[in-house]
């Protein structure tokens, strides 16, 4: 969860919503002071890839060669 308290008691002048943004789906929120607010729904992916060993109880893990997130 992320909270955004510093967009409590500002008015809103308008709302944008992206199907198709450039990061994924988007929101824009323009106020009456001049400030926007973005966000957006990024979406990431993983590659993972792991070395297990399983002697019949918890599997062992020997290597981990997954990747960090990649940006769509």
């Amino acid at each position: 969860m992320i909270e955004c308290k510093d967009l409590a008691g500002k008015v809103v002048r308008s709302v944008t919503l992206y199907e198709d943004g450039s990061d994924g789906p988007e929101i824009a929120i323009d106020f009456e002071d001049g400030s926007n607010f973005y966000a957006c729904l990024g979406i990431r992916t993983t590659l993972e890839a792991k070395l297990t060993r399983n002697d019949g109880g918890q599997p062992q893990m020997l290597k981990d060669y997954s990747s960090p997130a990649i940006p769509r």
